[in-house]
């Protein structure tokens, strides 16, 4: 069997009381979305995970397609299950649906299971309900304990004489006893350790290798990947993706799935965690006219407040179903990087590089001294330009921009502060210096300039300002350097070696800023490190140069998982400590 949402909007009326709401203090009664014009097929033999955050209607969507929403739910459109439209049953018809056709294994089974009851008894009351007589229903129900993992005499045990993760798979038990075409998991992994939770991964994957159509409603992303062939990204309500698997994981194409994936641990990822930036739209008052993830995106334009974006299929067909709901197409490339090559003197440097940075991306250039990063970051940074080859900026040939409107969105934290920083400027001059320049010095620039030196973990007070660069010593000296580079508060960072005069513990104090400007900015880094082990920790994607040529380019956690050219090998090896 197959499940089918068209259509599908839920809201649940609310009831309220207040002076606020009516003067004469009569209930007011009004609603929230829970569910927003939900359309999504799970076909025979698939499972379909949905993912999001706390709130965003997930259970909602579980619920409905068992026809158990409360009392006080509105809904519309149309709920398949194969060819039978479940949304004009009565709920006299649904009885002999449900642990049937189609069952369900709730999230909170406090709220299921009953505490005088037996958990064999319950498991066995949906078979003796439909005729099974009560020895081979519990000799059934038992076998399915069994399969479950639910430790021999246990079965005879209350639903409070055991723990969490088995009573989480009693649920499990309980959908699964009858058979049914089509199994909703609410939440099936929420109480147990990662040993039953990748057997459990196992059983769903039996399941749906038997023909099964499951929906797989979790917030745990490496489960859902364990378990399902593509993940819809539920928001407030919207699908706003929908992508096999993996490639969701790897590359997703929304910027709130990909602000979900860097917030969630995963043993292969070693980059620092980082949440959704703000905070959900209210129930009571969501957004209206624009996109429901405006006001938390990074990258967001224009008509991102003004106009609800459409579903745009990837590679422009419907294909395989997949889709991104965003005016952008997804995360938006920022730099593009097509062809180029750099020679000094004759000397070949760079040969013919490809590559490109998305908005809010950390981009990590990786290799020994002298394989060409630098030269491609100032390349990047328009202050060289190519032997041939282009270099877009958000669809621009930067060679075509005007460079003071180029270096107000793009800042550059050179390797050597000593040389970018005039020694005839203060610290406080040496900051103000790009505010001077594009006229924006006025009467709140030296509390920006002293929230800039805090930012880096320098002092703020005048004693340190009045400095002179000689004064300071290598790893102040950085710091400063970066203070420089962040006060016009760039779109794109271009930081070459931006951590090497710095001590251990101050390295990872910026890093962590990095990382924070970042998720709270959106801002997209170019970060230019011989030291693989630093790059692993900050970047979204390492590229590794070597003799002038990019011989890698992947996502971080593939790169330094599994390296597939021979100086990358290299590269992390000498990160290790080993010999090489």
């Amino acid at each position: 069997m197959s499940l089918k949402f068209k259509d599908l909007n839920v809201k649940y009326g609310i009831s309220s009381t207040s002076k606020d709401c009516c003067d004469d203090g009569n209930t007011n009664v009004s609603s929230i979305t829970a569910l927003d014009s939900i359309s999504l097929e799970i076909n025979k033999g698939e499972c379909v995970a949905v993912i999001g955050e706390s709130g965003s209607g997930k259970s909602t969507l579980s619920l409905a397609a068992m026809k158990l929403l409360a009392s006080n739910a509105i809904v519309s459109g149309q709920i398949f299950l194969d060819n039978i439209d479940i949304s004009e049953l009565t709920d006299k018809e649904m009885e002999d649906i449900r642990w049937n056709r189609i069952s369900i294994v709730f999230q909170n089974f406090g709220d299921v299971l009953n505490p005088v009851h037996r958990i064999i008894d319950q498991v066995a009351e949906p078979l003796i309900k439909n005729g099974e007589s009560r020895s081979a229903a519990l000799d059934m129900s038992k076998k399915m304990l069994d399969h479950l993992k639910i430790k021999p005499g246990r079965d005879v045990l209350f639903p409070h004489q055991v723990s969490a993760g088995e009573r989480q798979r009693v649920l499990m038990a309980m959908a699964l006893i009858t058979d049914p075409g089509i199994l909703v998991m609410d939440e099936p992994v929420a109480s147990v350790d990662a040993i039953t939770k990748s057997y459990i991964a196992k059983l769903i994957r039996e399941q749906v290798n038997a023909g099964k159509a499951v929906l797989l409603i979790t917030h745990d992303l490496s489960f859902a990947h364990l378990c399902s062939d593509r993940i819809a990204v539920l928001y407030s309500g919207k699908i706003l993706e929908l992508l096999p698997s993996q490639q969701l994981l790897d590359t997703p194409r929304h910027p709130y799935t990909r602000a979900l994936v860097r917030a969630f641990p995963m043993m292969e990822r070693a980059k620092d965690l980082t949440g959704v930036r703000g905070d959900p739209p209210s129930k009571m008052s969501p957004a209206t006219g624009g996109c429901i993830f405006c006001q938390r995106c990074t990258q967001s334009i224009d008509i991102c407040s003004q106009k609800q974006p459409h579903a745009m299929f990837i590679g422009g067909n419907k294909g395989d179903g997949s889709y991104v709901v965003c005016h952008r197409g997804g995360i938006a490339t920022m730099v593009c990087v097509k062809n180029i090559s750099k020679s000094y003197n004759n000397i070949e440097v760079l040969k013919d590089i490809s590559i490109t940075l998305d908005e809010g991306e950390i981009l990590a250039l990786v290799g020994e001294t002298g394989s060409g990063k630098t030269t491609l970051a100032y390349l990047t940074a328009g202050t060289i330009k190519p032997d041939s080859g282009v270099i877009t900026f958000r669809g621009r040939d930067v060679g075509m921009i005007n460079k003071k409107e180029f270096f107000r969105t793009v800042g550059i934290i050179y390797q050597s502060p000593r040389d970018s920083i005039s020694h005839r400027f203060t610290i406080f001059e040496a900051i103000a210096e790009p505010l001077r320049i594009h006229r924006l010095f006025d009467d709140n620039s030296e509390k920006r300039i002293k929230n800039a030196l805090k930012e880096v973990h320098l002092p703020d007070e005048d004693y340190f300002m009045q400095k002179y660069p000689y004064e300071l010593s290598g790893g102040e000296l950085q710091r400063v350097a970066i203070a420089r580079a962040l006060i016009l508060e760039p779109d794109l960072l271009i930081a070459d070696e931006s951590t090497s005069f710095l001590d251990p513990s101050v390295q990872a104090k910026i890093l962590k800023l990095l990382l924070y400007l970042q998720n709270e900015r959106g801002i997209s880094m170019l970060f230019v490190v011989h030291d693989i082990g630093v790059a692993r920790k900050v970047s979204d994607r390492i590229a590794v140069l070597h003799d002038g040529m990019i011989v890698e380019n992947g996502p971080s956690h593939k790169v330094i998982s599994n390296p597939q050219h021979f100086y990358t090998k290299l590269l992390i090896d000498a990160s290790k400590g080993n010999e090489i």
